[in-house]
């Protein structure tokens, strides 16, 4: 549901409905720039977002292309309550939580063509505008995480920032599994579908680069930046010689804790102690040119846009190595509405 016709239906529809908008992972950038005012968030993983709360108080959720393995219904829908109409090309994965009051089953862009050229007004009234206003605070308030500089390292909120200004709208983006990816979701704005890319259902550890590999060769001429840990690069780091033989124009960002941060944050939430995380230092630079591509290590938000804005100008794949402190990690999980962390 995120192909340029269904993209552009969907954003026809959202303009003249007035109706908010919460993507999941797979959704990323189908909601445009002008359109940036029905943006609510994304939701996936852990259930306290923004989007999270607005799913739970609306009376009414279109569902359009929706695959329950991005964020299952029982998360979305756990008190049994919320209407449903769901449009797709498939009947819905029926469950529990999944019961759609209606199916449009069809062409998704013809459907949702049709539902907009019976709409001659805004389905929103001002109370529920206002409503809408005072959740969307909460997203320009970044949820009350502010990044704490400290020498030497970046808070992931600095690396996006960082990306957000240096990245173009047309910029591919890969993103690997890791503590980086839920920052990533969160935190990360797309406008263009099909150019943020996670891997939320099956959550592949080391699916970013080969993804990018991939990306730069059917988008040839355009720039791909991969985002990973450095447990999660290290997982398919080997590519990095099909990159450098293909002479791909590929940025690989590796957010660098030594650790495999994303298991250790949620050990030590439910265990209070984390095992089996740690692994030893490595040199990605000494990595990245051994291989024969262009490695690169930053120690602040200014070395690091330098860093990206010559990684566009080099032919060929570069690695970036940036020191992170996930110290704010736990605040991810926190405000949780019921039953969703277990």
């Amino acid at each position: 549901s995120s192909s340029a016709n269904e993209t552009n239906a969907i954003r026809k529809l959202v303009e003249r409905t007035n109706l908010p908008v919460v993507e999941t992972f797979q959704g990323a950038g189908v909601i445009s720039r002008e359109l940036e005012n029905h943006f609510f968030g994304r939701v996936g993983l852990f259930r306290n977002q923004v989007g999270d709360e607005l799913l739970r108080k609306s009376d009414l959720v279109v569902t359009i292309g929706y695959d329950p393995i991005e964020y299952e219904a029982s998360n979305w829908n756990k008190e049994l309550d919320t209407k449903v109409i769901n449009i797709d090309e498939v009947p819905a994965e029926i469950t529990n939580y999944m019961q759609p009051t209606k199916e449009l089953i069809g062409n998704i862009a013809g459907t949702i063509e049709m539902i907009s050229d019976k709409v001659d007004e805004p389905f929103i009234n001002q109370q529920h505008l206002d409503e809408l206003e005072q959740l969307r605070a909460h997203i320009i308030e970044e949820t009350g995480i502010k990044a704490t500089h400290e020498e030497g390292v970046l808070h992931p909120i600095e690396i996006i920032e960082s990306m957000q200004k240096m990245l173009t709208d047309d910029t591919t983006v890969t993103v690997d599994v890791g503590s980086h990816y839920i920052w990533m979701a969160r935190k990360f704005r797309s406008y263009n579908p099909r150019h943020l890319l996670f891997s939320n259902g099956m959550q592949t550890l080391g699916v970013a680069l080969p993804w990018a590999i991939s990306a730069a060769l059917v988008r040839p001429n355009t720039q791909v930046v991969s985002v990973a840990g450095d447990g999660g690069f290290l997982f398919s780091a080997q590519d990095l010689e099909t990159a450098v033989r293909k002479n791909l124009n590929i940025i690989q960002l590796i957010w660098n804790d030594g650790k495999y941060n994303m298991v250790e944050f949620q050990e030590e939430m439910k265990y209070e102690r984390s095992s089996g995380v740690d692994f030893g230092s490595v040199d990605y630079v000494k990595y990245a040119e051994a291989f024969g591509a262009k490695g690169m290590r930053v120690t602040n938000q200014e070395e690091l846009e330098n860093a990206i804005k010559k990684g566009y100008e080099i032919q060929g794949p570069v690695v970036i190595d940036i020191p992170v402190n996930y110290k704010d990690n736990v605040k991810l999980s926190t405000n949780m509405l019921p039953d969703a962390f277990n």
